[in-house]
């Protein structure tokens, strides 16, 4: 058990740093944005950001998906050029067609997300964006499937600073705003096409297999309601913000949630190894045990982080660099969303746990509506709670929303693919966790530095520790005083 729960670890912390070098880029942009953008233009610019989310999933129709699996599962690699070559000639078509639509007739789109068609020359950019987002997908997801993460994190650092790069020329030097910016992320998306074409050369081949392409579409399709619901639960909130209070709100609101989101960099982290690692783990006869220990460590990661970024979130936002604070004042009063934020990441990181059993036993055609659920319950509160608590209330319905969708996947998963997790475990978090915090937020910075540093102590004397754990951390201390 222990040699794979380490091997899931090693590539988690490694795609972790790909991909939280990528999605990082918000956080890295969030000081350049927010101090030379107004919070009306934030608003326009995170509305785009937004849509062109909810449209890489038609971009990519769960192809990405299928892809992985089938990819994976292969025995040869005659086989896995095969099933390469068939799915990337899918993508590239249909990505051409879609871009090309947007592209010639932007208006409509502009006016579904912006309420007029003032902005159709963002929606071409966006269409650029999406076609160079949509010919990277399967190269990154071979890298993952090999297992070669250095490489995908390397390949994930380029992109980083080329889109840092342009942000800071179009942005800051050509002070062309949100058009600067998106020009920015389509010169980055380019780059990155250009450093993954070795991985297309080597497993592209002109061959098309139609009963491969039908046999992909069929497993990937069933994907697409339950991708956009996740996206609906994920950016729909800045739409009804947009209608409800106005885009200058909706520009704070997206501001502080990306402070939130360092959480859904790590569920990222972990989900990206997490898929290959569950599937080939899934043929061990402790499988089961597994899961469950994951699904303990992933609540134990995940508490104390939001813990630390809760407690310190004020200190971290005052952080100056060549002038710029890492989010301008403006968007200040966005900064008590950034805990429930994480919090809502964090039920999304229980679901991902959750889907072990439907993804093994290829039962994908239930998660619409497992994930519908989610969105419904998004929409609702967005609805209800948005005019009594603002932006607080969009931050809520997310958090609702992921929560639902994970309590409904799991009564569904465990009648198909039975794991006992370690409830009581959890629960014993969970009881130092929230009193903690609660504390904690009326301490002084002293006070919450020392009750994070109490809570090993703390859980050692709830029971939490099993023995094997503190043999293991012995174990460590012995080797280290040899040392």
């Amino acid at each position: 058990m222990l040699q794979s729960l380490k091997r899931l670890t090693k590539h988690s912390a490694i795609y972790g740093i790909g991909h939280i070098l990528t999605r990082s880029i918000g956080f890295l942009l969030l000081p350049i944005h927010t101090n030379a953008l107004d919070p009306a233009q934030m608003g326009v610019a995170s509305l785009l950001f937004s849509a062109l989310g909810i449209l890489n999933v038609v971009f990519g129709y769960g192809m990405d998906v299928a892809f992985l699996r089938h990819f994976i599962m292969a025995e040869t690699e005659r086989k896995r050029r095969e099933i390469f070559s068939t799915a990337f000639m899918t993508l590239i078509s249909t990505g051409l067609l879609f871009a090309g639509l947007l592209y010639l007739q932007p208006a409509p789109m502009s006016i579904a997300i912006f309420r007029t068609a003032n902005y159709s020359t963002l929606v071409q950019l966006g269409a650029g964006i999406l076609l160079a987002d949509v010919l990277v997908l399967l190269p990154f997801l071979v890298l993952r499937g090999l297992e070669q993460s250095v490489r995908f994190g390397v390949l994930k650092f380029v992109n980083v600073v080329a889109n840092l790069s342009m942000n800071l020329l179009f942005v800051v030097y050509l002070k062309q705003g949100v058009v600067g910016v998106f020009k920015a992320n389509l010169i980055a998306s380019c780059i990155s096409l250009l450093t993954v074409l070795p991985v297309i050369f080597k497993w592209l081949r002109f061959h098309y297999s139609r009963p491969m392409a039908k046999e992909l579409l069929k497993f990937g399709l069933p994907y697409i309601p339950s991708m956009l619901s996740v996206l609906i639960m994920d950016q729909i909130s800045r739409f009804f913000l947009d209608r409800m209070i106005g885009k200058e709100a909706t520009g704070i609101f997206s501001a502080a949630y990306k402070l939130g989101m360092f959480m859904a960099l790590i569920v990222a982290a972990f989900r990206f190894a997490w898929h290959p690692f569950f599937l080939t783990t899934s043929k061990q006869k402790d499988a089961k045990q597994i899961f469950s220990r994951v699904l303990t460590y992933f609540v134990l990661v995940t508490g104390f982080l939001h813990l630390a970024v809760s407690f310190f979130i004020d200190k971290i936002i005052a952080f100056s660099l060549f002038g710029f604070t890492i989010i301008g004042p403006k968007y200040a009063p966005g900064l008590p969303i950034v805990p429930v934020v994480m919090l809502a990441y964090i039920g999304y990181g229980v679901y991902v746990n959750f889907i072990v059993g439907i993804y093994i036993e290829k039962k994908t055609h239930v998660l619409p509506l497992i994930t519908g659920v989610g969105a419904l319950v998004s929409l609702s509160a967005n609805y209800f709670l948005i005019p009594v608590l603002g932006i607080e209330g969009a931050a809520w319905s997310t958090c609702l929303a992921y929560s639902a969708m994970a309590g409904t996947l799991y009564f569904y998963s465990q009648k198909l693919y039975p794991i006992h997790y370690e409830w009581l475990r959890i629960l014993k978090l969970i009881g130092v966790f929230v009193p903690v915090y609660s504390l904690g937020m009326g301490l002084s910075m002293l006070w919450r530095i020392l009750l994070l540093a109490a809570i090993p102590l703390l859980l050692y004397v709830i029971g939490f520790y099993r023995a094997e754990e503190l043999n293991g951390v012995r174990n460590v201390f012995n080797r280290l005083k040899k040392r």
